[in-house]
């Protein structure tokens, strides 16, 4: 509480007498002096802060290094050092052939690190859910942008809710033929959910840093190439190395929820 209204007091302040400021950080993520970023989030969800601490005490990904973290007045704050290296989003077509292959065998082994992650490190987690940390409410934007889903306590129930959000877009004749091909049986993996160029830092070959993780959590295996391959760079390069760095056949699955998102333009 206290770290919050220290923030929120930092931040009126520095919006009334810097109005440039004010201006470049509208938004969620607010530059600040001494190489910080603050980041703002929902406090209906997972804590971001308790996700990054999480991956980073569990594996070698370079992520941000949170300095403090609250919640308070309906929002989450994340205060973090700010991360060297440029976004790959714009680092990619710059990158050579040798390059881009070393940013996506760095890129597969952070993914596998992540997908080796047991539930039994996080409380409250049962065998097969499908939540966030701690077994927590979700935050998914393919899904929807509205509100947290979840917590499920398995594929079958998360699947399910996939169909329903998907109701009010479709003809509801196609739904029942699309849910019985989709299976309940996958493995359930730590997913990072949201892995496209923007979140992802490089220096040259190096991947620096993976950012935005408030929408990771354990999900079904194929989550994670769904997610990345759903909102990304459209570059067809970039598109097959996506699935390389998620490791499995996982084009069925991909295809499959395909036929629920493409019906949806505009539901989140």
């Amino acid at each position: 509480m206290l770290i919050a209204l220290i923030i929120e007091i930092y931040v009126a302040i520095r919006s009334w007498y810097d109005r440039s400021w004010h201006r470049r950080n509208k938004g969620r993520i607010k530059r600040l002096p001494f190489s910080l970023v603050l980041k703002i989030g929902m406090d209906n969800v997972a804590s971001e802060s308790a996700t990054v601490r999480f991956v980073r005490s569990n594996t070698t990904i370079p992520i941000p290094h949170v300095i403090a973290s609250d919640s308070a007045f309906g929002k989450t704050y994340m205060l973090m050092r700010r991360v060297d290296g440029i976004s790959l989003e714009f680092a990619w077509h710059d990158l050579d052939t040798r390059q881009r292959a070393n940013v996506v065998e760095q890129l597969r082994s952070f993914v596998t690190q992540l997908r080796t992650l047991s539930p039994a490190l996080s409380r409250g987690h049962g065998v097969g859910a499908v939540c966030a940390l701690n077994n927590a409410p979700l935050f998914d934007s393919r899904i929807t942008s509205v509100a947290p889903i979840g917590p499920f306590p398995n594929e079958r129930a998360f699947n399910d809710y996939l169909i329903t959000v998907a109701e009010p877009y479709m003809d509801e004749t196609t739904l029942p033929a699309i849910r019985a091909r989709m299976r309940d049986d996958h493995h359930i993996c730590f997913t990072h959910g949201d892995l496209a160029p923007r979140n992802i830092f490089v220096q040259g070959d190096t991947v620096t840093a993976i950012i935005d993780w408030e929408e990771a959590g354990w999900y079904p295996e194929h989550w994670e190439i769904v997610k990345a391959l759903w909102c990304t760079l459209k570059d067809p390069e970039w598109l097959r190395a996506v699935r390389h760095i998620v490791a499995g056949d996982l084009e069925r699955e991909w295809m499959l929820d395909r036929e629920l998102t493409d019906h949806m333009v505009g539901a989140f």
